[in-house]
């Protein structure tokens, strides 16, 4: 996977992530996973926090990763919308 399309699969499963989170189709123990990695990554107690640079970078790239990972897992539970294209207008969200 190219560089360029890894950072966009991070920053859209970034949006995505706070919807997912406020759904009451996710299970809470889902929820509950990911919040105390989310945790762990941002605390105090950092693997590479000694090194200028590479401490924020680090962080950066588990938070990324660790949303891709919630919206690929949180996405089992919750079926999909449908979209559907109505003439003379943009695309329309329907339940």
């Amino acid at each position: 996977m190219s560089p360029l399309r890894l950072l966009f699969a991070a920053r859209t499963a970034i949006v995505r992530t706070v919807p997912l989170m406020r759904d009451a189709r996710v299970p809470l123990a889902l929820k509950a996973v990911a919040g105390v990695i989310a945790l762990l990554v941002v605390s105090p107690l950092d693997l590479f926090g000694d090194i200028p640079v590479l401490g924020m970078l680090d962080d950066v790239a588990l938070l990324s990763l660790l949303c891709m990972w919630f919206v690929y897992q949180a996405g089992k539970h919750v079926e999909p919308v449908r979209v559907r294209e109505r003439p003379g207008s943009s695309l329309a969200v329907t339940r």
